[in-house]
């Protein structure tokens, strides 16, 4: 069915989700040290390959490419669960401020509103969706959020710390590409990360001045 959607598939509590919160934390640091192994091995199968190939040992090169090749697709698919984990990080920890909120205010509507939103959005179909974009997915979550009646303001904190996670993961990407010794690829991604980071803080400043 889908993360989110089996987790809401009941009434759910702030705690329900501080548990699977929990969980998901785990698996997102099992994830990266699984990630920085797999760096570190890719690092030494192209030392080997450089060896192999000074020394003229066709057959053996050949043989460790197929290996480097199988290993670049398992990284590939770790940096998506990544991905994906620090996602779902983040909708728990929103999900669990806003239940905390209605319930403390005793709104039971709005927290059916919230569960049933949650259950019929399209934040499931974004997690395994092949071109996975974080801010499509994160302005989806506002969306679900707001049409339950928590509003952007009292999840300002929490975006600045989530954009600290991204931020963070995406140099967890550019060590490891550095530590396999793609030194082009993670000169790339930090290019990209500079300019990303900021054009976001221009537009923030557009915005305030704007306000």
């Amino acid at each position: 069915m889908g993360f989110f959607r089996d987790l809401f598939s009941r009434p759910v509590t702030p705690r329900d989700l501080k548990v699977k919160l929990h969980e998901v934390e785990r698996e997102r640091r099992k994830t990266t040290l699984e990630l920085r192994k797999l760096a570190s091995r890719q690092t030494d199968l192209i030392e080997r390959m450089k060896k192999l190939r000074r020394d003229g040992n066709a057959i053996e090169v050949d043989y460790l490419w197929e290996d480097l090749k199988a290993l670049k697709t398992e990284i590939a698919n770790l940096k998506r669960e990544a991905k994906v984990q620090n996602l779902e990080g983040i909708s728990l920890k929103r999900y669990i401020r806003g239940l905390e909120r209605l319930e403390r205010t005793g709104d039971k509507d709005s927290v059916k509103r919230l569960i049933d939103r949650v259950r019929s959005s399209g934040l499931d179909a974004k997690l395994v969706s092949a071109n996975l974009d974080d801010r499509e997915y994160l302005d989806e979550l506002s969306a679900v959020l707001e049409d339950s009646g928590l509003d952007a303001e009292m999840f300002e904190d929490m975006e600045q710390d989530e954009e600290k996670l991204t931020f963070l993961a995406q140099l967890d990407e550019i060590n490891a590409a550095e530590e396999a010794g793609d030194l082009e690829g993670a000169f790339e991604k930090e290019s990209k990360l500079r300019s990303q980071f900021d054009e976001e803080e221009e537009k923030k400043q557009s915005e305030k001045q704007q306000g």
